[in-house]
């Protein structure tokens, strides 16, 4: 398996990758907000994995220059997705892994991510990249 950048070409197969793990649920913006990404913020953390030349799993994070309570950078975990073939595999491990690392050079000392509450299986994933319940709290209202 390798890892690396994503890249625009990336994109369609990250969808029907997205589609599949949903189940085609709603309708998704990822592939234009990762677009908008690769072409105007932070690439560095868009990355996908390869298994003989073909996509397997793509993570997405980026780096925000403050957040409530912080003086320094953030790290967020935005999206992640592994081809329901290869669960199972390391591969979403390796893509965590790789985007810890390139936190790490940016100096990023904590990464958050949101997960719903009930998604044991992808809170079970970031246990076992190290993360755990954090001392904020989400908020969120609904607007009408």
């Amino acid at each position: 398996m390798r890892i690396r950048k994503m890249r625009l070409g990336d994109l369609p197969t990250i969808g029907r990758m997205e589609k599949r793990i949903t189940g085609g649920r709603g309708r998704s913006r990822l592939q234009a907000d990762v677009t908008r990404l690769l072409r105007h913020g932070d690439s560095g953390g868009c990355l996908v994995a390869e298994e003989d030349g073909e996509v397997v799993g793509f993570i997405v994070g980026d780096v925000r220059p403050w957040e409530f309570g912080e003086t320094s950078e953030v790290g967020w975990i935005r999206a992640i997705g592994v081809d329901p073939e290869f669960r199972g595999q390391g591969v979403g491990r390796a893509l965590g892994e790789a985007l810890m690392a390139r936190f790490r050079r940016r100096r990023v000392r904590i990464v958050r991510t949101l997960v719903d509450w009930d998604a044991g299986d992808v809170l079970a994933y970031f246990k076992t990249l190290g993360f755990d319940r954090s001392r904020q709290v989400a908020l969120e209202r609904p607007l009408r």
